[in-house]
C-alpha cells in the first residue's frame, strides 16, 4: 500500500514538468517538490538487508528560491494513519495512530559545481501525535490514549544531487528544539480511570539517512 501511494506522488511530480517549459531566461523563482524514496530505492535496488533507520517524518517537502539569489521557504508535511486489529477467539487488540507533522521556514540555496546543490536555512515546527490501543479479554476491558503534541525550531541543511536538470536526488540533516506537553489516560471496565502529564524539552538530531526524490519545475 505505501508503494502504491509513493508511486502516484511520484507520477504527480513528474507530470508537474509539463506545465513548467518557461525559457531559464525569464524565470525569477526556481519551484522544488519532493517525496521522500527510501522505500521505493530499497525495492529498485533490492536491499532487503538493509538495516538503516529513517526517523525523518517529513514525508512531502516544497521550496520556492529566487533564481539570482538563491533564498526562498521550505515547507514539510508528514501524516500518518495506522488502523490495525489482531488477536485470537479469547482476546483482542485495536489500535489507531494519528500523527501530524508540519514545518517552515526559510532557506538559501547554493550551486556547488555543476551537480550539486547545498542548501542552509531555519524553521519552525509542529507535530501532534496520537496512540490509541484497545485491549479486550474474556469481558475485561483495558484501554490507553496516549497523546503528544509540541513546537520547535532549528537549522535545517540540505544536499541535493542533479540525477537532470529537473530530477534531483538528496538528503537534509536538521537539529531542532522541541518542547512538548505528553499525556497519557488509562480506562477499564473493572477500576478506576487513571492520567498522567508531563511536559518536556529536548534537541532531536536529524542525521541524513532520509533520502528525498525531488522534481524542480
Amino acid at each position: 500500500m505505501a508503494l502504491k501511494f509513493l508511486g502516484s506522488v511520484l507520477l504527480l511530480l513528474f507530470s508537474s514538468t509539463a506545465f513548467a517549459q518557461q525559457d531559464s531566461t525569464y524565470r525569477k523563482t526556481n519551484h522544488y517538490i519532493g517525496v521522500q524514496a527510501n522505500q521505493l530505492i530499497k525495492q529498485l535496488f533490492n536491499l532487503s538487508n538493509s538495516t538503516a533507520v529513517v526517523n525523518n517524518p517529513y514525508l512531502l517537502v516544497y521550496s520556492f528560491n529566487s533564481v539570482h539569489t538563491g533564498w526562498g521557504m521550505n515547507v514539510g508535511l508528514g501524516y500518518t494513519y495506522n488502523e490495525f486489529k489482531d488477536g485470537d477467539a479469547f482476546s483482542s487488540r485495536e489500535t489507531k495512530i494519528n500523527n501530524y507533522f508540519f514545518r517552515v521556514g526559510f532557506e538559501k540555496k547554493t550551486n556547488l559545481g555543476k551537480k550539486w546543490i547545498f542548501s542552509g536555512g531555519f524553521d519552525i515546527t509542529n507535530d501532534n501525535q496520537k496512540n490509541n490501543t484497545k485491549n479486550t479479554s474474556g469481558g475485561s476491558t483495558f484501554e490507553t490514549d496516549t497523546k503528544s503534541k509540541g513546537w520547535g525550531f532549528g537549522p535545517r541543511v540540505t544536499l541535493n544531487y542533479k540525477i537532470t536538470d529537473r530530477i534531483l536526488l538528496g538528503t537534509e540533516c536538521t537539529y531542532y528544539f522541541r518542547a512538548g506537553e505528553n499525556s497519557l489516560k488509562s480506562f477499564s471496565n473493572f477500576g478506576p480511570s487513571e492520567e498522567t502529564s508531563d511536559k518536556s524539552k529536548q534537541f532531536l538530531l536529524t542525521v541524513p539517512a532520509v533520502l528525498i526524490l525531488i522534481v524542480k519545475f
